[in-house]
């Protein structure tokens, strides 16, 4: 039975957002944004796991990332989010894991009870492929870092974190610009080698800063590093 009624109403810029990310029509938006709790993503806070809450949510606007900590200071990057990705309990980050999402700017998101999300994905094949497409997506993005992190050097893992970013944009530019202590958990190294190398490649011209962000001027010579 599908959920919701004629009252569900949210603001334009949800609407469409909600719309993009879950590939439904104006109406489920409606739905969703009627079963949705907005609140804003504090640069730097924990946003999950959160004690007492079981959560899927969908980051409106703002970055963030999946990290787990060790117990001798390390830190692995799962995944970066941004606009249109989910997290929480649905997404397979439990609030026993070692994993947190930490907000990188600040940001906005659309919080679902996990159940009430459950019901939606029962209710509209939209939700429900959207969601199972976003864990898809994040079983790949493991299994490509795992394969680097073996396979590749520190350099080629640098120049293929920096593809994968700048093929987000139509222009290849990757904003904003990239803090290279970030981009150095990306890759699993230090931040020096990390802004040594995208120098270097910036004095090839293979790089070049922009207003902004970061531009990949070369990408088929940027892949030439990879390997």
């Amino acid at each position: 039975m599908a959920l919701g009624g004629d009252d569900y109403t949210g603001s334009t810029e949800l609407l469409a957002i909600l719309r993009q990310a879950f590939g439904c029509d104006a109406r489920v938006a409606e739905v969703l944004a009627g079963l949705a709790h907005e609140a804003a993503l504090p640069r730097g806070a924990v946003i999950w796991p959160l004690p007492g809450h079981d959560e899927t949510s969908l980051i409106l606007r703002g970055r963030a990332q999946e990290v787990a900590y060790g117990r001798d200071g390390g830190v692995l990057l799962l995944h970066l989010l941004h606009s249109g990705d989910l997290y929480g309990s649905l997404m397979g980050t439990e609030s026993n894991d070692s994993a947190l999402i930490e907000a990188i700017d600040e940001g906005r998101a659309a919080h679902f009870t996990t159940a009430n999300l459950v019901r939606l994905m029962e209710s509209y094949g939209s939700v429900a492929l959207a969601v199972t497409r976003q864990l898809a997506a994040r079983l790949e993005a493991l299994r490509q870092r795992m394969v680097e992190a073996t396979l590749l050097s520190v350099t080629g893992r640098i120049c293929s974190e920096l593809l994968r970013r700048s093929a987000a944009s139509p222009d290849r530019t990757i904003r904003p610009m990239p803090v290279m202590s970030e981009l150095a958990i990306s890759v699993r190294s230090t931040r020096e080698t990390v802004s040594r190398t995208v120098s270097n490649l910036e004095k090839r011209g293979i790089l070049r800063r922009v207003d902004g962000g970061l531009a990949v001027v070369a990408p088929h010579r940027l892949e030439e590093q990879v390997y």
